[in-house]
């Protein structure tokens, strides 16, 4: 357990790849994601978010999250060798959590090799450490948000996700064309279709 575990205290300014938030008299710069930072909004506000500490020889660098499943997911990240808090927060900066468990689950190394510096070889570690991890949880939803347990676990969206899995399209490609389509009652072959002209008219065909 960190020993600082939250903050919560006065959104005072954000920076690229993080934030500082002043509590009392003393203002901490936190390190946070890119999608957690864009949900920080309204300087001047009151922030919280749970948080992990990491500690040098000569440095203390505090880390934070809006959600728990956040930190949790950088937690796992750091278990791995050769991957340290700039990499885990740079994974966890180009994709959700929910994208990245994805990711793990379908084995896209590449997409989550788009982050800075992190290399097809540590993304295949990443997969091959934590995909069994990931789906041991998959019913505690430690890490998963209900969407995408219902992926995972076979639900209305699983078939056409794996559908465009099997065309040889990216997870995060995949998803992102499919999560547009949130309409009930349409068939998998009708969301893979709609899916399909998405993904074509992106590309320019």
């Amino acid at each position: 357990m960190s020993m600082i575990a939250g903050i919560e205290g006065i959104l005072e300014s954000k920076r690229v790849d993080c934030a500082f938030v002043r509590v009392g008299g003393v203002t901490f710069q936190i390190w946070v994601p890119g999608y957690d930072l864009a949900i920080l909004t309204g300087v001047g506000s009151v922030v919280r978010l749970v948080t992990h500490l990491v500690v040098r020889e000569d440095d203390l660098q505090l880390y934070g999250f809006v959600e728990e499943r956040g930190r949790t997911m950088f937690e796992s990240l750091l278990s791995i060798s050769g991957v340290g808090p700039k990499a885990a927060l740079a994974v966890l900066s180009v994709m959700s959590t929910e994208e990245l468990v994805t990711c793990i689950l379908a084995g896209d190394a590449n997409a989550i090799a788009k982050a800075q510096g992190v290399g097809k070889r540590t993304a295949e570690r990443i997969i091959l450490d934590l995909k069994g991890k990931v789906e041991d949880e998959l019913g505690g939803l430690a890490l998963l948000s209900p969407s995408v347990g219902g992926i995972a676990a076979g639900g209305a969206s699983d078939a056409a996700l794996a559908a465009l899995l099997g065309l040889g399209f990216s997870a995060l490609e995949a998803r992102q064309a499919l999560g547009v389509e949130q309409q009930e009652g349409l068939s998998v072959d009708d969301r893979v279709r709609r899916a399909l002209q998405r993904i074509g008219t992106n590309n320019g065909n």
